[in-house]
């Protein structure tokens, strides 16, 4: 008797099947067997799936849930990407991974339908090695992985009448989230007092010639190594220099009762660290608010500075901008943080992620929503907006000696790319590069990342000591 039941569906596919079987066919199938057993069938157990197909050349498995589906298609690509995994013939053996959610029809030990056609679809279009999933099997998921996606859009599919959203997880992005969590491990956090004794919070990695660091708008040493804009540049220069950052004072790990947030004492702030860390000279990376900083400290103090990489800056605040439209979302987006900043639900905060790093995927940004309330008081917070909106280094850029590369991207929403020029323009020797991209600070998945990275390391090997 037929019957109806929901299921979330996993379709997998060997990679170059038909070759290998024409050069070693007795080896295929040996192999093959040893993937299924050693691999595939206890990644099926373990989320408690079952195979409902099993082919030469690939299976169809079913699980009652979308979480364990993935999970289980994890775990599979995950140890047959491993390169001391021994499956070959003499190829390695890859798999393509599809995941799709729905009704499926059951008839005896048989199971039919849309959705099994759908996952095998997705997986026939997915990379060696990859997983495709579709929206429907994603909106299943909810908040329940923290596994990388990226969203490639609506896409059509033959033998489909409608396109289907489609969704990759991202490998790469996997392996980088392991290396970030290794280097946040690896930083030991020291402190030091500013002028006026507070403490602030310092931290490196690496080796090589040092890079210091200006704080930017909120962060924290320990979780902005999971933040979607900030991570990406900082793992890529802690790999090559002695990368030093710092929690600005009222934030992070530094101290949060402190008598003054201003943009001098800031500025203050960013030579301690220099001190600290026993700095003579160094370049500077500066992202946001940050950017500011440390132009003013390059013109103050311009034997220390050797060149400066300012990303998404801006020298004047929103409230001290002419248009009228400025000023007024300068006063809204600052009570609203103070208002609604702590709250259970991150509504605001999400909307601010999703400003500041558009393309980086749902969950990169909702944990990144979660980590601001970790990351500032809402007092705090206010008091910042208070310095931040009225910043105003246009008068002494022309003071700045120090070679600057200026990085802004055409469609941030944060800080608008005609700061950027107008930071370059006021730079006796900049270089201004603009970028196709709607990110304030940019993700890794971002296509314009590797050119970015490129750039920066480009102009720090000339200036790095």
């Amino acid at each position: 008797m037929r019957h109806r039941r929901l299921a979330a569906i996993l379709a997998l596919d060997v990679v170059g099947y038909t070759r290998m079987m024409q050069s070693n066919p007795q080896g295929l199938v040996a192999t093959l067997n040893k993937v299924f057993s050693e691999v595939v069938r206890p990644a099926v157990a373990a989320n408690n799936g079952s195979v409902a197909k099993l082919m030469g050349d690939g299976a169809i498995v079913e699980f009652p849930a979308a979480a364990s589906a993935l999970d289980a298609a994890l775990r599979i690509q995950t140890e047959l990407r491993q390169t001391s995994t021994p499956y070959n013939v003499p190829e390695v053996i890859l798999l393509r991974a599809g995941l799709h959610a729905g009704d499926v029809m059951v008839e005896g030990s048989e199971i039919l339908g849309d959705s099994i056609n759908i996952a095998a679809r997705l997986e026939a279009a997915a990379e060696p090695g990859g997983i495709l999933l579709s929206k429907v099997f994603h909106d299943l998921l909810g908040a329940s992985t923290t596994a990388p996606l990226r969203r490639l859009g609506a896409r059509s599919f033959k033998g489909i009448v409608e396109p289907i959203e489609v969704l990759s997880v991202s490998f790469d992005r996997t392996i980088a989230k392991v290396r970030n969590e290794q280097l946040a491990t690896e930083q030991v956090v020291q402190f030091c007092k500013s002028k006026d004794g507070v403490g602030l919070a310092w931290a490196e990695n690496g080796n090589g010639a040092p890079i210091v660091k200006a704080p930017n708008w909120i962060g924290h040493l320990a979780l902005d190594w999971r933040n979607p804009g900030i991570s990406p540049i900082i793992t890529s220069l802690a790999s090559t220099y002695r990368l030093i950052r710092f929690d600005a004072r009222g934030n992070g790990l530094s101290d949060w009762d402190v008598d003054e947030i201003s943009f001098e004492r800031f500025v203050d702030d960013l030579e301690i660290v220099f001190d600290a860390a026993k700095i003579e000279r160094a370049p500077i990376l500066a992202l946001s608010q940050g950017c500011a900083v440390a132009a003013a400290f390059a013109a103050r103090r311009p034997e220390r500075v050797s060149a400066i990489v300012m990303i998404g800056g801006f020298p004047l605040g929103r409230a001290n901008r002419k248009s009228e439209k400025d000023r007024q979302r300068a006063q809204a987006l600052r009570s609203m943080m103070t208002a609604g900043w702590d709250d259970e639900s991150p509504s605001l905060r999400d909307l601010l992620a999703e400003i500041i790093v558009p393309t980086a995927s749902v969950e990169e940004r909702r944990q990144y929503a979660l980590d601001m309330k970790q990351m500032i008081s809402p007092e705090n917070l206010g008091r910042y907006r208070d310095v931040v909106d009225y910043v105003d280094v246009t008068e002494i850029l022309a003071k700045v000696s120090a070679p600057c590369l200026v990085l802004s991207c055409q469609g941030d929403r944060m800080q608008p790319i005609d700061q950027g020029r107008l930071f370059a323009a006021g730079l006796p020797a900049s270089s201004f590069i603009a970028y196709d991209s709607p990110n304030h600070l940019v993700p890794e998945s971002d296509p314009i990342w590797p050119k970015l990275e490129q750039d920066t390391l480009s102009f720090l090997a000339q200036h790095a000591i």
